[in-house]
C-alpha cells in the first residue's frame, strides 16, 4: 500500500512517501517525476490533498502514472477539497446574508476566504492564515465544522500568542508583496492549481485507465480495513478533513 504526499498522516502498514519528509520512516518522492515504481507494484495508492498542488495540465500523467504502478484491479483512492461542496456552501450562506441574518455575513465572508485564496494567494498562509488570527474571529465554530481538528487546534493556538495581529476587517489591509516574492512564492507549491468535483475528478480517472470511479465516505472504502490506519479519520467518526471529496476507482483489468 503506498501513501503518496502523506504530509504528516501516515501509517508504519503503508509506504509513505513526501517531497519533504516528516518523519525518519516518510521516504522522499518528487510528483513532478515519473513516479519511481515498477509497474504493477502496489495494491493500493492513496493520496490526501496532494492533486489540487498539481499544475492541471500534469495531473493526467500522475494518475497514468498511479494507475501503472498499480495491480490489475488495484484501488486508487483520491481525497481533494470538494469544489462542489465549497460552491453549495458558499450560496447557502451568500442566500442567508442577503436575507439579512447577520451571522450568516460572517459565514459567507468565511466561505468567500475558502473558495478563493488558496488558489489566488501570493504569501504565505494568506488571507485565510490572517482571518484565522484575526480576534474577535466570527464563525470560529462554523470554521472548525467545516476544516476539522487539525485547523480548529491551529486557531486555538493563535489564542496563546497574545494580541492579535488582526481583525476580520484588517486583514486585506496589507500591502501587496514585490511581485517578484509573488512569483517566488508561487513555485513553492502552497498554492492550490485547480480544484476539482465528483464530476470532474471521475472523468479524469477514466481518461487515466481507472474503472467505476466512485464517491465515497471518510469512514467508506473498499481497502479493506481501511478505518484502522487514521489516514481519513481522527477517531473512529470524526472527519480529518471534512471540506473533501473522497473518490476510489480501481485499475483496468485489462
Amino acid at each position: 500500500m503506498l501513501n503518496l504526499g502523506c504530509g504528516n498522516s501516515f501509517h508504519g502498514d503503508w509506504e509513505n512517501y513526501d517531497l519533504v519528509p516528516s518523519a525518519p520512516s516518510v521516504k522522499a518522492i518528487d510528483l513532478a517525476k515519473p513516479l519511481p515504481f515498477e509497474e504493477g507494484t502496489f495494491d493500493v495508492v492513496y493520496s490526501s490533498h496532494v492533486l489540487e498542488h498539481i499544475p492541471r495540465q500534469r495531473v493526467p500523467e500522475l494518475l497514468r502514472e498511479m494507475a501503472r504502478i498499480l495491480k490489475p484491479g488495484g484501488i486508487l483512492r483520491i481525497v481533494v477539497p470538494d469544489l462542489e461542496g465549497i460552491v453549495r456552501e458558499y450560496l447557502r450562506q451568500l442566500d442567508l446574508a442577503a436575507a439579512g441574518d447577520a451571522e450568516a455575513a460572517a459565514r459567507h465572508e468565511w466561505m468567500t476566504i475558502e473558495l478563493v485564496d488558496q488558489l489566488t494567494r501570493d504569501f504565505s498562509g494568506g488571507f485565510m492564515g490572517r482571518y484565522w488570527m484575526s480576534r474577535p474571529l466570527p464563525a470560529r465554530a462554523f470554521i472548525g465544522q467545516r476544516l476539522g481538528r487539525e485547523a480548529a487546534d491551529w486557531i486555538d493556538r493563535c489564542d496563546a500568542l497574545g494580541s492579535a495581529p488582526f481583525t476580520p476587517q484588517t486583514i486585506y489591509d496589507a500591502d501587496m508583496p514585490a511581485p517578484e516574492a509573488a512569483m517566488a512564492f508561487r513555485q513553492t507549491g502552497e498554492n492550490h492549481r485547480w480544484m476539482y468535483d465528483r464530476i470532474s475528478l471521475a472523468n479524469l480517472l477514466q481518461g487515466a485507465g481507472f474503472e467505476n470511479p466512485r464517491r465515497c465516505g471518510a469512514t467508506e472504502s473498499a481497502i479493506p480495513e481501511f478505518h484502522k490506519y487514521g489516514l481519513d479519520t481522527e477517531t473512529s467518526s470524526e472527519v480529518r478533513k471534512p471540506d473533501s471529496l473522497f473518490m476510489e476507482a480501481a485499475r483496468s483489468q485489462k
